[in-house]
């Protein structure tokens, strides 16, 4: 087993064995802002843990491949079909149970992938992304605002990030005083956002699926302030309002980025590593208009 993450730092475990820590990476307190208990506020480690995870992940891939063997990667139950596909490759039977996949497809070969490749594609696809969201920093910065307005005035701030990326990746204690309230992945508005939020309130939802401009007018008529994203993409029928911002976070839908020659599955979803840049964005923005410590 290994670590995504720093070798010093399972020093403390003492002899390991066979797990290792050996991507390295930013340090547990590398990071921007303080507030209350939590010094940095705004860290480095949760996306580049992220994103090191990811292309690690690749690249055992393609160790696999030029191994001669394939693992098993699901399709995105996104897309139509995905489901039969995927419990195809169950080995089920009336002798035993639980009824699982084997680890590697018996009968497909792959060509073998160079090294660096899977990891590789996965960063430049990622370059690009974080280029597009670069390029909206005054709207990020608004949001940041917003979300600061809404702090000094003893209003809420909500933040809901679909897709490979949850609360749980903040290591929030419950009853903690971290400054935003995280709700767990729902793509359906109507369900994502709860009843008590409301005039002042400010909402950001980093969506998965298509936009319904319905619900979308259902929050701001609750006199939200919304801050909206999904990878489909603004459709015209979302008229502008004064208590919106769209947000373009052009990762592929159904989140599978990267192609496999010859496999019928991307690999290496976006949403985690675009999600983090941007709630972290705002995060920055929200805590120098707070005025808290640039450093811990």
């Amino acid at each position: 087993m290994f670590a995504i993450g720093r070798k010093d730092e399972l020093a403390s475990l003492g002899q390991l064995g066979r797990f290792a820590g050996f991507t390295g990476g930013a340090a547990a307190g590398d990071g921007f802002y303080a507030a209350g208990a939590f010094k940095p506020l705004c860290p480095l480690r949760p996306f580049e843990q992220i994103v090191r995870a990811w292309v690690t992940t690749g690249e055992l891939i393609g160790a696999c491949t030029r191994g001669g063997k394939m693992p098993i990667i699901w399709m995105s139950v996104w897309l139509e079909g995905a489901f039969a596909r995927n419990a195809s490759f169950i080995e089920h039977s009336n002798t035993l149970e639980p009824w699982s996949p084997p680890f590697f497809h018996k009968d497909r070969y792959i060509p073998p992938l160079p090294r660096g490749h899977l990891g590789g594609e996965f960063l430049a696809e990622l370059e690009r992304i974080l280029t597009v969201i670069g390029a909206q920093q005054a709207a990020l910065a608004k949001a940041g605002q917003w979300m600061a307005e809404a702090k000094k005035k003893g209003k809420r701030v909500y933040a809901i990030l679909v897709g490979h990326s949850y609360p749980e990746i903040l290591e929030r204690p419950k009853d903690s005083d971290y400054p935003i309230e995280w709700g767990h992945s729902v793509s359906d508005l109507t369900k994502a956002v709860p009843a008590g939020y409301g005039a002042g309130d400010v909402v950001m939802h980093l969506g998965y699926s298509p936009v319904n401009v319905a619900h979308v007018q259902s929050i701001l008529k609750r006199g939200i302030r919304f801050v909206y994203t999904t990878p489909y993409g603004r459709p015209k029928t979302l008229k502008s309002h004064p208590n919106l911002i769209w947000l373009d976070s052009p990762w592929r839908p159904t989140d599978q980025s990267i192609d496999i020659p010859a496999y019928s599955a991307r690999v290496l979803p976006m949403s985690s590593s675009a999600g983090s840049a941007v709630y972290f964005s705002m995060l920055c923005e929200m805590a120098e208009r707070m005025g808290w410590k640039t450093r811990q």
